[in-house]
Protein backbone atom coordinates (compact mmCIF):
# COMPACT_ATOMS: atom_id res chain seq x y z
CA UNK A 1 0.00 0.00 0.00
CA UNK A 2 1.02 3.71 -0.79
CA UNK A 3 1.84 5.47 2.37
CA UNK A 4 0.83 9.23 2.75
CA UNK A 5 2.16 11.35 4.97
CA UNK A 6 1.27 15.21 5.28
CA UNK A 7 3.61 18.07 5.20
CA UNK A 8 2.05 20.55 7.35
CA UNK A 9 -1.42 20.41 9.14
CA UNK A 10 -3.27 22.52 6.97
CA UNK A 11 -1.34 21.98 3.17
CA UNK A 12 0.60 19.33 1.53
CA UNK A 13 1.30 15.68 1.59
CA UNK A 14 3.64 13.12 0.16
CA UNK A 15 1.88 10.22 -1.22
CA UNK A 16 4.42 7.33 -1.76
CA UNK A 17 8.17 7.05 -1.17
CA UNK A 18 11.15 7.05 -4.14
CA UNK A 19 11.00 2.94 -3.30
CA UNK A 20 6.96 2.27 -3.36
CA UNK A 21 5.73 5.15 -6.12
CA UNK A 22 2.13 5.49 -6.60
CA UNK A 23 1.41 4.97 -9.99
CA UNK A 24 1.19 8.03 -12.17
CA UNK A 25 -1.78 5.79 -13.81
CA UNK A 26 -3.92 5.99 -10.67
CA UNK A 27 -4.77 9.66 -11.59
CA UNK A 28 -7.85 9.63 -9.43
CA UNK A 29 -6.78 8.46 -6.20
CA UNK A 30 -3.86 11.65 -6.63
CA UNK A 31 -7.01 14.53 -7.58
CA UNK A 32 -8.75 12.83 -4.58
CA UNK A 33 -5.58 14.16 -2.65
CA UNK A 34 -4.57 17.10 -4.45
CA UNK A 35 -8.26 17.87 -3.77
CA UNK A 36 -7.63 17.82 0.33
CA UNK A 37 -3.88 18.81 0.32
CA UNK A 38 -3.62 20.92 -2.64
CA UNK A 39 -0.06 20.17 -2.72
CA UNK A 40 1.00 16.45 -3.10
CA UNK A 41 4.40 15.34 -4.10
CA UNK A 42 5.15 12.16 -5.41
CA UNK A 43 8.68 10.88 -5.57
CA UNK A 44 10.22 8.04 -7.38
CA UNK A 45 8.77 8.92 -10.52
CA UNK A 46 10.82 8.60 -14.26
CA UNK A 47 9.40 11.08 -16.43
CA UNK A 48 10.86 13.09 -19.44
CA UNK A 49 9.68 16.16 -20.59
CA UNK A 50 6.92 14.31 -23.26
CA UNK A 51 5.77 12.16 -20.58
CA UNK A 52 5.20 14.96 -18.01
CA UNK A 53 3.02 16.51 -20.81
CA UNK A 54 1.14 13.86 -21.01
CA UNK A 55 0.40 12.63 -17.42
CA UNK A 56 -0.67 16.88 -17.12
CA UNK A 57 -3.31 16.18 -19.69
CA UNK A 58 -5.18 14.53 -17.35
CA UNK A 59 -6.24 18.23 -15.52
CA UNK A 60 -6.71 19.90 -18.33
CA UNK A 61 -5.62 22.11 -21.59
CA UNK A 62 -2.19 22.89 -21.67
CA UNK A 63 -0.70 26.99 -20.78
CA UNK A 64 1.64 27.80 -23.49
CA UNK A 65 3.74 30.22 -21.80
CA UNK A 66 4.82 33.37 -24.25
CA UNK A 67 7.96 34.05 -25.21
CA UNK A 68 10.08 36.25 -22.55
CA UNK A 69 13.15 36.61 -20.89
CA UNK A 70 14.35 33.92 -19.00
CA UNK A 71 11.42 31.58 -20.22
CA UNK A 72 13.30 28.17 -21.88
CA UNK A 73 10.92 26.07 -24.06
CA UNK A 74 11.79 22.29 -24.17
CA UNK A 75 12.47 22.02 -27.98
CA UNK A 76 9.78 21.10 -29.83
CA UNK A 77 7.34 20.64 -27.00
CA UNK A 78 6.63 24.11 -26.07
CA UNK A 79 3.82 22.95 -23.51
CA UNK A 80 6.76 22.17 -21.10
CA UNK A 81 9.26 25.11 -19.69
CA UNK A 82 12.63 24.27 -18.83
CA UNK A 83 13.61 25.25 -15.29
CA UNK A 84 17.25 25.88 -15.25
CA UNK A 85 20.12 27.06 -12.47
CA UNK A 86 23.29 26.34 -13.84
CA UNK A 87 25.77 26.47 -10.80
CA UNK A 88 27.40 29.96 -11.29
CA UNK A 89 23.34 31.31 -12.32
CA UNK A 90 22.12 34.34 -9.75
CA UNK A 91 18.37 34.19 -11.26
CA UNK A 92 15.73 31.13 -9.95
CA UNK A 93 12.51 31.38 -12.59
CA UNK A 94 9.91 32.36 -10.32
CA UNK A 95 11.94 33.39 -7.48
CA UNK A 96 10.72 37.00 -7.19
CA UNK A 97 8.28 36.28 -4.53
CA UNK A 98 5.11 34.43 -3.69
CA UNK A 99 2.42 34.24 -6.33
CA UNK A 100 0.31 31.40 -8.75
CA UNK A 101 0.87 30.58 -11.90
CA UNK A 102 -0.92 31.68 -14.82
CA UNK A 103 -3.52 33.96 -12.96
CA UNK A 104 -3.48 36.33 -15.61
CA UNK A 105 -5.20 34.17 -18.00
CA UNK A 106 -8.77 33.39 -18.80
CA UNK A 107 -9.32 30.55 -17.59
CA UNK A 108 -6.68 30.71 -15.35
CA UNK A 109 -3.80 27.94 -14.74
CA UNK A 110 -5.54 25.32 -12.55
CA UNK A 111 -2.74 22.61 -11.74
CA UNK A 112 1.10 23.15 -12.26
CA UNK A 113 3.73 19.83 -12.15
CA UNK A 114 6.89 20.04 -11.68
CA UNK A 115 9.12 17.73 -12.04
CA UNK A 116 12.99 17.12 -11.16
CA UNK A 117 15.88 16.00 -12.91
CA UNK A 118 18.67 17.27 -11.09
CA UNK A 119 18.98 18.64 -7.82
CA UNK A 120 21.34 20.26 -5.31
CA UNK A 121 22.59 18.55 -2.58
CA UNK A 122 20.65 21.08 -0.07
CA UNK A 123 18.11 24.08 -0.42
CA UNK A 124 16.13 25.23 -3.22
CA UNK A 125 13.15 24.25 -1.31
CA UNK A 126 9.42 25.46 -2.24
CA UNK A 127 7.23 26.57 -0.20
CA UNK A 128 3.47 26.55 -0.61
CA UNK A 129 1.06 28.25 1.38
CA UNK A 130 -3.06 27.69 1.72
CA UNK A 131 -5.70 30.40 0.90
CA UNK A 132 -8.44 27.95 1.86
CA UNK A 133 -6.97 27.78 5.74
CA UNK A 134 -6.20 31.57 5.10
CA UNK A 135 -9.82 32.55 4.23
CA UNK A 136 -10.93 30.35 7.36
CA UNK A 137 -9.12 32.14 9.16
CA UNK A 138 -10.43 35.76 8.95
CA UNK A 139 -13.38 37.69 10.75
CA UNK A 140 -16.87 36.68 9.23
CA UNK A 141 -16.79 40.94 8.09
CA UNK A 142 -13.69 40.13 6.32
CA UNK A 143 -14.96 37.21 4.42
CA UNK A 144 -17.79 39.00 3.51
CA UNK A 145 -16.37 42.03 2.47
CA UNK A 146 -13.45 40.71 -0.10
CA UNK A 147 -16.13 38.08 -1.58
CA UNK A 148 -17.79 41.05 -2.79
CA UNK A 149 -14.12 42.25 -4.83
CA UNK A 150 -12.85 41.12 -8.17
CA UNK A 151 -9.09 41.72 -8.83
CA UNK A 152 -7.28 42.58 -12.25
CA UNK A 153 -4.37 40.59 -12.79
CA UNK A 154 -1.93 41.15 -15.46
CA UNK A 155 1.73 39.80 -16.17
CA UNK A 156 3.73 42.68 -16.18
CA UNK A 157 2.28 43.10 -12.34
CA UNK A 158 1.65 46.46 -10.34
CA UNK A 159 2.91 49.74 -11.59
CA UNK A 160 3.08 48.74 -15.50
CA UNK A 161 0.31 49.00 -18.23
CA UNK A 162 -2.46 46.19 -18.16
CA UNK A 163 -0.11 43.71 -21.11
CA UNK A 164 -2.66 42.94 -23.86
CA UNK A 165 -3.39 39.71 -23.99
CA UNK A 166 -2.13 38.92 -20.70
CA UNK A 167 -4.52 40.65 -18.51
CA UNK A 168 -7.94 39.15 -16.38
CA UNK A 169 -10.07 39.65 -14.09
CA UNK A 170 -11.05 37.16 -11.34
CA UNK A 171 -12.79 37.16 -8.02
CA UNK A 172 -11.06 37.42 -5.36
CA UNK A 173 -12.87 34.66 -3.23
CA UNK A 174 -12.62 31.15 -5.20
CA UNK A 175 -14.52 27.73 -4.31
CA UNK A 176 -13.35 24.86 -4.80
CA UNK A 177 -15.15 22.62 -7.56
CA UNK A 178 -14.47 19.46 -5.56
CA UNK A 179 -14.56 20.46 -1.55
CA UNK A 180 -16.85 23.14 -2.00
CA UNK A 181 -14.21 25.25 0.71
CA UNK A 182 -13.56 28.66 -0.73
CA UNK A 183 -10.18 30.48 -0.86
CA UNK A 184 -8.44 33.67 -1.62
CA UNK A 185 -7.08 34.36 -4.93
CA UNK A 186 -5.10 36.87 -4.70
CA UNK A 187 -0.90 37.55 -4.79
CA UNK A 188 1.03 40.89 -5.13
CA UNK A 189 2.91 40.09 -7.98
CA UNK A 190 0.56 39.66 -10.60
CA UNK A 191 -2.54 42.08 -9.49
CA UNK A 192 -2.50 45.32 -10.26
CA UNK A 193 -5.61 46.78 -8.76
CA UNK A 194 -9.15 45.58 -7.31
CA UNK A 195 -11.54 46.38 -9.66
CA UNK A 196 -13.11 49.80 -9.30
CA UNK A 197 -10.83 50.76 -6.66
CA UNK A 198 -7.04 52.99 -7.68
CA UNK A 199 -3.72 50.86 -7.46
CA UNK A 200 -3.08 53.22 -3.90
CA UNK A 201 -6.64 51.94 -2.34
CA UNK A 202 -5.54 48.17 -3.69
CA UNK A 203 -2.31 48.09 -1.79
CA UNK A 204 -3.29 48.12 1.45
CA UNK A 205 -5.49 45.62 1.49
CA UNK A 206 -3.56 43.23 -0.92
CA UNK A 207 -0.55 43.43 1.28
CA UNK A 208 -2.87 42.41 4.29
CA UNK A 209 -4.54 39.35 2.78
CA UNK A 210 -0.97 37.99 0.83
CA UNK A 211 0.56 38.40 4.58
CA UNK A 212 -2.19 36.42 6.06
CA UNK A 213 -2.12 33.92 3.39
CA UNK A 214 1.41 33.29 4.11
CA UNK A 215 1.45 33.35 7.62
CA UNK A 216 3.28 30.07 9.19
CA UNK A 217 0.15 28.20 10.42
CA UNK A 218 -1.04 27.81 6.42
CA UNK A 219 2.47 26.78 5.29
CA UNK A 220 4.51 23.95 4.21
CA UNK A 221 7.86 23.06 3.05
CA UNK A 222 8.55 20.91 0.17
CA UNK A 223 12.47 19.59 -0.30
CA UNK A 224 13.02 18.43 -3.44
CA UNK A 225 14.60 15.13 -4.74
CA UNK A 226 15.81 13.73 -8.42
CA UNK A 227 12.66 11.79 -9.40
CA UNK A 228 9.72 14.02 -7.56
CA UNK A 229 7.15 15.42 -9.10
CA UNK A 230 4.85 18.01 -7.39
CA UNK A 231 1.14 18.92 -8.24
CA UNK A 232 -0.05 22.15 -7.11
CA UNK A 233 -3.20 23.55 -7.24
CA UNK A 234 -3.10 27.48 -8.20
CA UNK A 235 -6.49 28.27 -7.84
CA UNK A 236 -6.12 27.84 -3.92
CA UNK A 237 -2.22 28.41 -3.20
CA UNK A 238 0.62 30.79 -3.49
CA UNK A 239 4.39 29.16 -3.71
CA UNK A 240 7.42 30.32 -3.30
CA UNK A 241 11.14 29.02 -4.70
CA UNK A 242 13.74 29.38 -2.09
CA UNK A 243 16.58 30.82 -4.01
CA UNK A 244 19.46 29.76 -1.30
CA UNK A 245 21.73 27.40 -3.28
CA UNK A 246 24.95 28.39 -4.75
CA UNK A 247 28.01 26.06 -6.45
CA UNK A 248 24.77 23.63 -7.44
CA UNK A 249 23.04 22.79 -10.60
CA UNK A 250 19.36 22.32 -10.96
CA UNK A 251 16.96 21.43 -13.74
CA UNK A 252 13.05 21.01 -13.21
CA UNK A 253 10.75 20.94 -15.80
CA UNK A 254 7.10 22.34 -15.25
CA UNK A 255 3.74 21.74 -17.41
CA UNK A 256 0.56 23.98 -16.38
CA UNK A 257 -2.40 22.69 -16.57
CA UNK A 258 -5.31 25.49 -17.61
CA UNK A 259 -9.16 25.59 -15.78
CA UNK A 260 -11.76 24.06 -18.30
CA UNK A 261 -13.81 27.18 -19.89
CA UNK A 262 -16.89 27.88 -18.13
Amino acid sequence: MVGVAPLSAQIGAVVGDSANPIPLEDVDTIGTWLADRLVVALPGQDLDPSSLHEFMGAFGPAHVHHPDEGVVFVPDLPEVLELRKEPDGARLFGGDGWHADVTFLDPCGSITGLYASVVPPSGGDTLFASSIAAFGALSPAMQDMVRGLRAVHSYDGPGRPDRDGLTAVHPVVRRHPVTGLEGLYVNTMFITRFEGMTPAETRPLLGFLETHITRPEFICRVQWEPGQLVLWDNRFTLHYPINDFVGHARLLHRRVALESAA
